[in-house]
């Protein structure tokens, strides 16, 4: 632990000096980031122990799969029996329609009466136990399924926003990098970050910053096609993947994303406060040979140009 610490400190100068040099602003989402790249190079017991949280989520989730799979087996068993016992009493109620229809005796008849009762009864009780087990098993199937789900949204939805994580983004982008190698279906990101959203959390406090980065989440899933893939890389920057889509596309998106932003009023009614807010883009498209980090790199550095150039605005990696 004390060398996880020791690394740590050490990361943290590197990083520091990497953003002085390069000149990229000091804002405390860009510096988590940057430090967790540098942290990942340096060391690689570090880097692991920091994606085992994410890794047990996806564990649990394997855990409650086999856990699903065993009950359908259960299930599925359960109706062979049903079928077995059905099968078994129509046999047995054949032979006592034969029965009926050879014999001459009243006595004999009456007999068959009370043979054919008991053999109804015995199926409804039969049938009314499997019932209870197959009601019991398909109760649990759906609690299962549930905290499958629950588990999946844990390990790739961001909980405040409800929007993908990090970690789902670049699942998608990587599914998205090998169909665009693949085929030459062209794609694009967008990197959106808050203009002076420390500001907002200063003055009115992190409940409302919450309201605000909630609202954006909203707001892009209202305002982007149901292929786009917006996510939240983290703090107050978001990200949104754009399949089939160019780079002059996907400037025209980026602008309507922030006319509209800049045109609207984000409220938190809990605490009476209506504010407006403008955010700035960085954009990088798909190009032959290309990898999710350059990808992500250049869309990062033309955002920190829009930054720096007086925000509001959007930047193509043309640009930088």
């Amino acid at each position: 632990m004390e060398r996880f610490y020791l690394t740590v400190a050490r990361v943290a100068k590197k990083t520091l000096h990497h953003m002085v040099e390069h000149r990229i602003p000091m804002l405390p989402d860009i510096y988590s980031r940057h430090f967790y790249k540098f942290l990942s190079a340096s060391d690689h017991d570090s880097q692991q122990l920091i994606e085992q949280q994410q890794q047990n989520s996806f564990d649990e989730l394997i855990t409650q799969q086999d856990q699903g799979f065993e009950l359908m087996t259960e299930l599925e068993r359960l109706i062979g029996r049903l079928d077995q016992i059905a099968g078994q009493h129509i046999e047995q109620l054949d032979n006592h329609l034969l029965k009926i229809k050879v014999t001459d005796k009243f006595s004999d008849l009456s007999k068959l009466k009370d043979e054919i009762t008991a053999e109804l009864n015995q199926v409804i009780t039969s049938n009314t136990k499997i019932h209870d087990h197959i009601v019991d098993a398909q109760e649990t199937v759906k609690r299962l399924q549930d905290k499958m789900q629950e588990v999946a949204d844990m390990a790739t939805v961001d909980e405040l926003t409800g929007l993908y994580n990090r970690r789902a983004l670049f699942c998608r982008l990587s599914e998205e990098l090998s169909r665009a190698t693949r085929y030459g279906h062209g794609f694009s990101l967008l990197v959106i970050d808050i203009d002076d959203f420390k500001a907002v959390n200063d003055q009115f406090g992190h409940q409302t910053g919450d309201g605000i980065l909630r609202g954006l989440g909203t707001f892009l899933r209202q305002n982007l096609r149901d292929s786009d893939f917006p996510a939240r890389w983290g703090g107050e920057e978001f990200t949104c993947l754009l399949p089939s889509t160019d780079l002059e596309q996907a400037v025209q998106v980026g602008n309507k994303i922030r006319n509209l932003l800049s045109q609207s009023t984000l409220t938190n009614k809990k605490i009476a406060i209506s504010l407006k807010i403008t955010v700035s883009i960085g954009v990088s498209s798909f190009s032959a040979g290309d990898n999710i980090d350059g990808l992500i790199k250049r869309a990062d550095d033309a955002l920190y140009l829009a930054k720096r150039r007086g925000k509001n605005q959007i930047i193509t990696e043309r640009e930088i």
